[in-house]
């Protein structure tokens, strides 16, 4: 028979089973084999490469961090050296510390020091820089240069010293310097304590750009000592360590801001429209040796105002900067720029002869005195940017009333400004924070010349805004030619000059350049900053940082790699093609492909054995039998086969998954319930504390599933590993106060320190009712005896009734324990405590015979009326323990046991100092977690609950050992340990009935944690997880009343 008959339809026998499919697979596997080998072989080596690419640059974007906190922790390192700054004069011993420091790291360019009166120190390692050696005039022996600044006012002397590799000085030279280290950024950022970074700017002993990390000396002397490194050394870096990634030199890298601005790149800057170069000029005689004996000339630059005058990484580009070239061409002036200030800071250092040459200015009124003026060079359009849809703007007065935007320092604000008080000006940080304010609707518009605002548009890839040119300043007149301002009269007539013979074919090709709007395809277009927009859009969304994009970038495919590295402050972006990541894949496919085929066809008649049919289902059956020994059973799956023997099996295996499956979660809703029960009950027993053991487990569930989700940080590898981690956690929450069933109630609901089964202070107050009647007695007593003095007799009992009030309003104050009790409190109560009353009646009478038991053992009889203290502290009051309290050493308590199991007396609990628990009672609610211990202890866990006594018992411990039971330390205690205790502790501050105290609003209850957590009482990193989740609120919205949930400012505690 080949088919056996069934109920459902025909099923096929073994021995046809296996006939068919020999025959079957001989000639389908061929096909089917390669066509799986070369899918799957060419997503393993796609795969591959994607690794090796993300690999690599991770290890980039590491280095590159690491470089910046190497920096400035040896900055800060440096700044600890003793005796640095001697009477106000560096101690030049520290020179051998700087070269050492240099020498093992070649990296750094040199090490500053500058002081208060303007002196400046310097050590430059020649090796750092290659042409920093033509510069200074050193030889190839020279390994180190030192210059120091000296000298006030026009007296101002550099001198430098060339020194060999041991710092032995081979020659000198001086020459005359207004260099001033007090106006340069590094000086004037530095801190105390804190290694301050510049932006990039130009160094002024080689005319290159560099950063510059710096910190004022601890010794408060005023002196700031700062690192330089050259970008030269970054750019040198991406270009070397890009050949190594996959791709090769194709790659593109940058180091960039978050705004896309480059700070630095390994791809090189050049000019693909290069200026005409102009020939040497006939200058006049007396020009011509003013020309011949002038030294170089400082000139501002600005850092950003694009494209007349700027500066990327520190090096200066614009029209202006390709104007003074051709001016430098034809005249033979020497300039050199100084940037890093902001247009204040360069009009300064005009004043005080730190730069001779200020550009890019206006002529008017007000500055006419500061020199003499070339001539104009340049005349500028205004122009305002807003969204499209505000309509035209042709005259300024329309934005009266309205909020404009303009960058900080603008050269033409005070005109404006003074033109026109109606409009409100606003100034940010650079014209890319300009536009954005108009995007973000903080202004209706942003005003500049419309050559920058286009060319900022451009530059940052902004759209979808609307340019208003030509815009009217009627009828006010607003200057807008640019010219060079110096206070040399010659040097502005050889300018002038210069200026005169520049020719048509030299201005067109500046313009073309830098200012026609239609050289859109110019790289200078976007000078400065990255050429793709892609990068700056991931760069600013963090899900997509350290990932693999393939996009498609100016017509190709292409691998785009973002991340950031010093703490956000920059970003790091990889473009390489996509064809040249994967080519090599590709091939290495193809020829495994190829080998495979003649493998299998080879080897295809021994493929597959008779067995094989039958074995395959068997062993997948064996496989889902393992799920179901494991407990395992949604994975459990039915096995396809044609065999019905085989087919039955696997019917009837998941049937018993199934029956099995359906016992085990009636027995866990089983264990469930009770716990809950054991819980609700330990909850019932005391109002007070109703509630806690049902909200703990819920805010533990919620910080320990927060930090179950984390993808990063300090509980990226924790993880609950299947549902029984998570089911075990849950449990032991539940449980974590189930010892409190065992704990008197008296002692959880004691809210006054009189407080035994009733508040005491009852009888205090009674204590003083006797007082207070036998004060009237006595002013009877006299009264009748001396009816004369009634009016002071009547003083002086009102005088005793009103220091009663008091007496009795200090006791019951004292009774709550709201606030610490002071020394001088104590010394009061003592006091109060002597004072006497009389008691007629034998306080023996009518007591439990276990009370009579304990008063037969410390009293004796008494006469009556017996002298009584107001407050006392008798041996009745003291209840000893009836059993020797020993803990079983497995686990491993070590909690301090007080003496006696109750102390009632009334002075001393009066006189607990916080709170209103004494030791006994502290330790008689502590007592709880030693019998939660015990009694989960004697359950029968199964193996995935295991851990329930431990997780349930650990929530009173601390990270230094100093909690209880057992005084653990923050090396033994685990993550879902440690989220029980943060639970615990915020929900007892935030729970609003408990008797000792009143529920605190939430930002004073993460403030308690906060301070908790820095006293290693709590982990810090799961408090700032508690936070930064928004757990804490959410718990709040859910369990706390709305009295209690306030404004909580949480960075404060993140950073």
């Amino acid at each position: 028979m080949f088919f056996a008959e069934g109920n459902e339809r025909r099923r096929i026998t073994i021995r046809f089973t296996v006939v068919s499919i020999f025959i079957l697979a001989t000639v389908l596997t061929s096909a089917i084999a390669i066509s799986l080998q070369y899918y799957f072989s060419q997503s393993m080596a796609t795969e591959s490469a994607l690794k090796h690419f993300d690999r690599d640059a991770k290890h980039m974007s590491k280095y590159l961090s690491q470089l910046d906190t190497e920096a400035a922790n040896i900055t800060k390192l440096l700044s600890g050296l003793d005796q640095l700054v001697e009477d106000d004069h560096f101690n030049r011993k520290a020179l051998y510390t700087f070269a050492e420091l240099m020498r093992s790291n070649p990296i750094y360019f040199g090490v500053n020091v500058g002081l208060p009166n303007g002196d400046f120190y310097q050590l430059i390692n020649l090796e750092a820089f290659p042409s920093s050696r033509v510069k200074s005039f050193s030889i190839p022996s020279d390994r180190w240069l030192f210059s120091f600044v000296t000298g006030t006012g026009d007296n101002r002397i550099r001198q430098f010293k060339y020194l060999n590799d041991d710092l032995q000085e081979r020659i000198s030279r001086d020459e005359v310097t207004v260099y001033d280290p007090r106006v340069r950024p590094w000086f004037v950022n530095a801190q105390f304590g804190n290694v301050s970074r510049t932006q990039p700017y130009l160094f002024d002993s080689i005319q290159s750009p560099g950063k510059t990390y710096s910190i004022k000396l601890p010794d408060h002397s005023g002196a700031v000592l700062g690192m330089d490194i050259t970008l030269d050394t970054f750019s040198k870096y991406l270009s070397t360590v890009g050949q190594n990634i996959s791709g090769g030199s194709a790659n593109k890298v940058y180091v960039y801001k978050p705004s896309g601005d480059i700070i630095a790149s390994n791809q090189e800057k050049s000019d693909q429209l290069k200026i005409p170069e102009s020939t040497r000029l006939e200058l006049p005689p007396n020009l011509r040796d003013f020309v011949d004996n002038l030294s170089e000339l400082r000139v501002s630059n600005q850092t950003n105002w694009p494209p007349i005058d700027f500066a990327i990484s520190g090096q200066p580009y614009g029209y202006v900067v390709d104007l003074m070239k051709l001016i430098s061409q034809m005249t033979g002036l020497d300039f050199s720029y100084v940037n890093g200030l902001n247009w204040k800071g360069l009009v300064d250092a005009y004043k005080t002869g730190k730069i001779e040459v200020l550009q890019s200015i206006i002529m008017k009124d007000e500055n006419r005195h500061l020199g003499v003026f070339s001539e104009p060079f340049l005349s500028l359009s205004y122009s305002v940017v807003t969204l499209e849809k505000v309509q035209p703007i042709t005259n300024i007065l329309e934005l009266k009333g309205h909020k404009v935007a303009v960058p900080v320092d603008w050269l033409f604000i005070e005109q404006i400004k003074q033109h026109f008080p109606d409009i409100e000006f606003v100034e940010y940080a650079s014209t890319h924070e300009c536009f954005q304010a108009v995007i973000r609707e903080e202004v209706l518009a942003t005003l500049d010349t419309g050559i920058n605002l286009r060319y900022t548009a451009r530059q940052f890839f902004i759209e979808e805004l609307r340019f208003h040119d030509s815009l009217s300043f009627f009828p006010y007149i607003v200057p807008t030619e640019l010219r060079i301002l110096a206070k040399n009269k010659r040097l502005i007539e050889t300018i002038n000059l210069a200026l005169a013979n520049i020719t048509p074919e030299q201005k067109d090709a500046l313009k073309l350049k830098w200012i026609d709007s239609s050289s859109l395809g110019q790289p200078t277009k976007t000078m400065g900053v990255v050429p793709y927009k892609a990068l700056i859009d991931i760069g600013s969304d963090s899900k997509k940082h350290n990932k693999l994009h393939k996009l498609m970038l100016n017509g190709i495919e292409q691998f785009v790699y973002v991340t950031e590295f010093a703490s956000g402050h920059s970003m790091l972006g990889i473009v390489v093609p996509s064809n040249i990541i994967l080519a090599p894949s590709r091939h290495k496919v193809l020829t495994s492909i190829f080998i495979t085929a003649v493998c299998m066809l080879t080897f295809l008649p021994v493929a597959w054995i008779f067995s094989n049919p039958i074995i395959k289902p068997i062993n997948l059956l064996c496989r889902e039998n393992v799920k179901i020994k494991h407990r395992d059973y949604d994975s459990v799956i039915k096995v396809g086969t044609c065999i019905k023997e085989l087919d039955e099996l696997s019917d009837s295996m998941l049937e018993m998954a199934e029956a099995h499956k359906e016992y085990e979660e009636s027995q866990k809703a089983l264990i469930e319930a009770i716990i809950r029960l054991i819980a609700q009950a330990v909850d019932d027993k005391s109002p007070y504390t109703a509630g806690h053991c049902n909200r703990v487990p819920e805010l533990g569930l919620m910080l320990a599933d927060a930090a179950h989700k984390a993808q990063s940080g300090p509980f990226a590898t924790f993880s609950f590993k299947n549902e029984d981690e998570h089911r075990e956690f849950r449990i032991a929450a539940w449980l974590h106060d189930c010892g409190k069933i065992t704990t008197p109630e008296h002692i959880v609901d004691k809210g006054t320190k009189l407080e035994a089964n009733y508040n005491r202070i009852h009888e205090i107050r009674m204590r003083f009712e006797v007082l207070w009647r036998d004060a009237e007695i006595v002013y009877l007593t006299l009264l009748a005896q001396s009816p004369a003095n009634e009016s002071v007799l009547r003083e002086q009992l009102n005088e005793k009734h009103e220091q009663f009030r008091q007496d009795f309003e200090f006791i019951a104050n004292a009774n709550i324990g709201g606030e610490f009790m002071s020394q001088e409190d104590k010394d009061r109560l003592g006091l109060l405590a002597n004072v006497t009353w009389e008691r007629h009646f034998d306080d023996r009478l009518g007591l439990s015979p276990f009370e009579e038991l304990r008063f037969n053992e410390v009293k004796t009889g008494a006469s009556y009326p017996v002298i009584e203290k107001l407050l006392g502290d008798k041996p009745e009051h003291i209840f000893k323990r009836l059993n020797k309290v020993e803990f079983d050493p497995k686990f491993g308590i070590k909690m301090e046991i007080p003496e006696h199991q109750y102390n009632l007396g009334e002075l001393y609990n009066l006189s607990v100092s916080r709170g209103t628990l004494t030791a006994e009672d502290r330790y008689k609610i502590n007592e709880h977690i030693i019998s939660t211990i015990k009694m989960l202890d004697s359950l029968p866990f199964p193996p995935e609950l295991a851990r329930v006594p431990r997780y349930a018992s650990t929530h009173h411990e601390t990270l230094i050992g100093t909690g209880y039971p057992r005084k653990l330390t923050g090396e033994e205690l685990s993550i879902p340990e440690r989220v029980l205790v943060i639970a615990d502790i915020f929900e007892a501050l935030t729970a609003a009935d408990r008797p000792y105290k009143k529920a605190k609003p939430v930002s004073v209850a993460v403030d308690i944690l906060h301070k908790m957590a820095l006293d290693e009482h709590l982990d810090i990193e799961l408090f700032k997880l508690f936070l930064s989740s928004g757990i804490y609120l959410e718990y709040a919205n859910k369990f706390l009343d709305p009295s209690q949930i306030d404004e909580v400012d949480i960075s404060r505690y993140l950073d």
